[in-house]
């Protein structure tokens, strides 16, 4: 098997994903020294941080965590395009894995019985092929033990939030969401709420509105790979 991945790894090199050297035997995805160089948040660790300011309302969320500073001139935004629009979702899986991983050994997931991806509506996901939200569940289940559950829905397609102002992307997801009616009992249940990027947190709010609507008493945290700098 050694010796196959050797010969793979000639034809097909194991690059950072950031800087494009090649990777060493231990490293993946990025190479160390990109490693170190992650613009990350530590949101975390703070019990009000910039995702809750994003997310208050009367609606109120547990925990947040995001992986790292979302720049658009940012190599390291290139990983989440990358995993989002160019057909490599299980890259969105990876880095997840080595979020969770942080995560874990600093207790962010006590307490949570499940992860939830937020949805996409089906004629979307026929088009893409896939749910990268779904992926970065996965990572997290991964590491956690937590089971996925696919709770919500789409109603309806909507428009790209990226070029919108926060009040349109507001009203672009008015009753988009839904739980589905095959969805899990949620009476008592801590949920995470996964998305890959939070720029307003209006689609993160959505989806908060939508489990809020069929069981008030639910607890929800977030988790995202990206979060945007806002000016």
């Amino acid at each position: 098997m050694k010796l196959l991945n050797s010969l793979l790894n000639l034809i097909y090199p194991n690059v950072c994903e950031v800087c494009g050297r090649s990777l060493v035997e231990g490293e993946e995805v990025m190479c160390l020294h990109c490693l170190a160089d992650v613009p990350l948040t530590n949101a975390h660790r703070e019990e009000f941080n910039v995702i809750h300011k994003r997310l208050a309302s009367t609606m109120p969320i547990e925990r947040a965590a995001g992986y790292f500073y979302y720049f658009r001139s940012d190599p390291y935004t290139h990983l989440i395009h990358r995993a989002k629009y160019s057909g490599r979702p299980k890259l969105a899986r990876q880095l997840a894995r080595r979020f969770s991983r942080q995560l874990m050994s600093e207790g962010f997931f006590d307490g949570i019985d499940c992860v939830v991806p937020v949805p996409m509506h089906w004629i979307k996901h026929i088009r893409r092929g896939y749910n990268q939200s779904e992926y970065i569940c996965r990572g997290v289940a991964d590491v956690a033990g937590m089971p996925v559950e696919n709770i919500l829905e789409a109603t309806r397609p909507h428009r790209t939030q990226t070029a919108l102002s926060g009040l349109r992307r507001s009203q672009n997801l008015h009753d988009v969401y839904r739980v589905g009616r095959g969805a899990p009992d949620l009476t008592g249940k801590h949920v995470l709420l996964v998305d890959d990027v939070v720029t307003t947190g209006a689609t993160l709010l959505a989806c908060r509105k939508a489990i809020y609507d069929v069981c008030p008493d639910t607890v929800v945290s977030v988790l995202v790979l990206g979060v945007t700098r806002l000016s």
